[in-house]
């Protein structure tokens, strides 16, 4: 009976025993299917999840990339003849430095280049051998007016900068560099008062040049060893257009600023017109041009503008018609004119007031614009802009 009981004891235990092996097994076995499946299943997302992620990935086709380059722009504002001495003077000395400049300083400083003509040395000392009333000599902080204005170049090649001889004439380009006002026209020799300023704003090289015709006398002019202004007088057109040629070549925009022609005559001369031509021709891209103390008309000439007279700017009027001028605002790129607009001014007790639309004179000096420049087959439009058209 012990035996029998026993046996059936080890017979239990055994059983048992395999169907926990067996259980061991079976659990492994289920792992193992786990994990390749795992695997398998994996290999199915991935793509799946790589699909999703590319599913709003529009292959480029070039065009929407090929965005147009926004062609880039200089606003240059061109004034006509300054200067802080004889009434001037005065009004400086009891309102400021500022005085003659708060209607007109907004349009100047949102340009990118101003430009005006300094019709007078900047010094305290030296001799005029001019007769009272025609020498004009400045007080050096008087330039602080221009700064604050936005002047950022001085054309200087005229008849009155060496109006108090050569030690006034070396203080201006002395004082010009301390307040950073940038000159053309005038140097210690002719090297330097032929030479072209640049000025680069917004990735375009604007180059400025300045000669003058009216010299009062021959010591004026620059030569290898002598200082003065930059001479465009008969004799020296085939120098000067040379250098033209030259200077076209390093700046992308050139200008040339030129002090010429007869005072109060409404039209250039025909020598003037041939002249502008030829300098044209040369190379040059605009033509300002001032002495007249009047205005004169636009002329297109192979596309390129051409200023006979930009008049008077905060300067003695001799007349009415002196008085009624403005600012040419001229829009550029790197190869061309774009487009113009005039301002309007009128010179009274010694400061350039910007006319506003309900002053006649307003339109009455764009309307004698739209008059002298007729005869160049220029078109301006009664609210002073203009533009090129190529007839």
């Amino acid at each position: 009976m012990k035996k029998k009981i026993i046996f059936i004891v080890v017979l239990i235990i055994i059983v048992i025993l395999v169907i926990l092996s067996c259980c061991n097994k079976s659990s492994n076995i289920e792992v193992t299917v786990n994990n390749k499946n795992c695997e398998v299943i994996n290999e199915y997302i991935k793509p799946l999840e790589n699909e999703a992620d590319n599913e709003d990935v529009v292959p480029s086709t070039g065009e929407d990339d090929q965005k147009p380059i926004e062609e880039k722009e200089v606003t240059l504002a061109f004034g006509g003849d300054i200067l802080m001495d004889s009434f001037f003077a005065d009004y400086i000395n009891n309102f400021g430095v500022d005085y003659s400049w708060t209607d007109i300083t907004d349009i100047m400083n949102s340009a990118d280049i101003s430009v005006v003509n300094l019709e007078t040395c900047v010094s305290e000392q030296g001799v005029t051998k001019k007769r009272e009333g025609y020498g004009f000599r400045s007080k050096p902080y008087t330039l602080e007016g221009l700064v604050n204005a936005g002047i950022d170049l001085v054309s200087t090649a005229n008849n009155h900068i060496l109006d108090y001889g050569t030690d006034a004439f070396y203080d201006t380009i002395n004082y010009l560099d301390e307040y950073k006002i940038k000159y053309s026209g005038i140097g210690s020799n002719i090297e330097e008062a032929e030479s072209m300023t640049v000025i680069e704003k917004n990735g375009i090289k604007v180059g400025f040049i300045n000669y003058t015709s009216i010299i009062p006398w021959n010591d004026w002019r620059a030569d290898e060893e002598k200082p003065g202004v930059a001479p465009l007088q008969d004799k020296d057109i085939e120098k000067a257009l040379q250098n033209i040629k030259i200077c076209d070549d390093k700046c992308d925009i050139l200008v040339a600023i030129l002090h010429w022609g007869v005072e109060y005559e409404s039209k250039p001369q025909e020598n003037q017109v041939k002249l502008a031509h030829q300098i044209i021709d040369a190379g040059c891209d605009i033509i300002i041009g001032h002495h007249p103390h009047v205005l004169q008309g636009i002329e297109f000439y192979n596309d390129k503008p051409i200023f006979y007279s930009i008049g008077n700017f905060i300067f003695l009027k001799m007349n009415d018609d002196a008085g009624k001028t403005g600012i040419f605002e001229l829009k550029i790129n790197k190869d061309r004119f774009i487009s113009g607009k005039i301002y309007p001014i009128n010179i009274q007790y010694c400061k350039a007031n910007l006319l506003l639309d309900d002053n006649p004179l307003k339109q009455e000096i764009i309307d004698k614009m739209i008059e002298l420049s007729e005869e160049f087959n220029t078109t301006i439009s009664t609210d002073g802009s203009f533009q090129c058209v190529t007839h």
